[in-house]
């Protein structure tokens, strides 16, 4: 969008947006973490995306495993969408490295219960350099403390995440949103409120009817 801004004054940007409701539901206590991920030991690192070469840094996964051996890190989703070259031989056979493949959308909220970190570890390239991460509302919507890569879509959020510009600022990342707080869980939820696809229409509409008055 930056990109194309020059060539139309009236350009307007909107970022991705989550279900609050069906990702706010990984904050209920009657809800159970599923049985594959409460068999992996805590603290549990995680991340649920396309596992991808073109997106996913493995070198910074592999860096976190070796240095912290007492975290489990866990990959949800298909390894290699959108990319079948991509290799995971980085971190396969580190013990600490959980691959579960690709789980059910309906699935993701119990997932992400079971998960004290959530992270968005991504490769800076041409690609990622205008890419805003779906999981990073759903992430905040369920309540995560989140690390992130420090992509230009998310600066503007860096209030309520860590954005982290190497691999060495990201581990520490890590580290401290294992000491997570009552104050920042609630500015994540209310953030992730403002970012719905409901407020969002609303927003369109709402930009649709003046542009029209």
């Amino acid at each position: 969008m930056e990109t194309r801004k020059a060539w139309k004054q009236q350009t307007y940007y909107f970022p991705n947006v989550a279900d609050y409701a069906h990702f706010g539901s990984a904050m209920d206590r009657e809800l159970k973490v599923p049985s594959d991920l409460e068999a992996i030991p805590g603290p549990r690192i995680g991340f649920i995306g396309a596992i991808s070469g073109y997106k996913v840094d493995f070198e910074l996964l592999a860096r976190m495993a070796h240095e912290h051996p007492e975290w489990s890190i866990v990959l949800i989703g298909r390894v290699g969408e959108g990319d079948p070259s991509t290799t995971v031989s980085q971190v396969e056979a580190l013990p600490n490295v959980h691959l579960l493949g690709a789980r059910s959308y309906e699935s993701l909220p119990a997932y992400l219960k079971g998960i004290d970190v959530a992270i968005l570890p991504s490769r800076l390239n041409e690609y990622t350099r205008g890419m805003f991460p779906m999981k990073f509302f759903e992430y905040l919507a369920a309540g995560k403390p989140v690390v992130a890569t420090d992509l230009h879509a998310l600066a503007g959020f860096a209030d309520v995440c860590t954005l982290a510009n190497d691999h060495a600022s990201f581990v520490a990342g890590v580290e401290r949103a294992l000491s997570d707080s009552t104050e920042k869980l609630h500015a994540r939820l209310s953030l992730a409120q403002e970012y719905t696809y409901e407020r969002r229409t609303s927003r369109m509409m709402e930009l649709v009817n003046s542009l029209g008055a």
